[in-house]
């Protein structure tokens, strides 16, 4: 009788929820870290979207938050490719795809820029797979 579901496939899926795990907390810690250096004001803000007007229009603390998605990313991919060293790369970007699906969520909560939304929504995959070949290239 033949295996649903290998051994091997198991430890992908956990390294790949581990780098998907590490690189949410990435984000969270340093988007943490971009609040408390560049406070932003909320009390001026509706409770609903009006379009031309921008919730948070500061470019210090979106850039900010553009660089802890892409150091989660990057972080994520990394870790996959260290704790499970032949894995595909179809693994990596699946666990980047559930990084951009995170930051969606983000997204639509608050009225963000264009620029942001098409940098953030960018960010994801190729961070993730360049965190992936940076620890192949070491491991050689």
């Amino acid at each position: 009788m033949k295996a649903l579901i290998t051994e091997q496939t198991i430890w992908k899926i956990a390294a790949s929820g581990f780098g998907i795990i590490s690189g949410i907390a990435i984000i969270a810690f340093m988007n943490q870290l971009n609040f408390i250096l560049n406070p932003v004001d909320y009390s001026n803000s509706s409770t609903h979207f009006e379009p031309g007007k921008e919730l948070i229009d500061s470019s210090v603390f979106l850039t900010g938050k553009v660089i802890a998605v892409l150091a989660g990313s990057f972080f994520c991919g990394a870790v996959i490719k260290l704790i499970y060293f032949s894995i595909e790369l179809k693994f990596i970007i699946a666990a980047a795809l559930v990084l951009l699906l995170v930051s969606f969520i983000d997204l639509v909560t608050a009225p963000y820029p264009a620029w942001y939304w098409i940098i953030s929504i960018g960010i994801h995959i190729p961070f993730a797979i360049f965190g992936y070949y940076i620890i192949s290239f070491i491991r050689k």
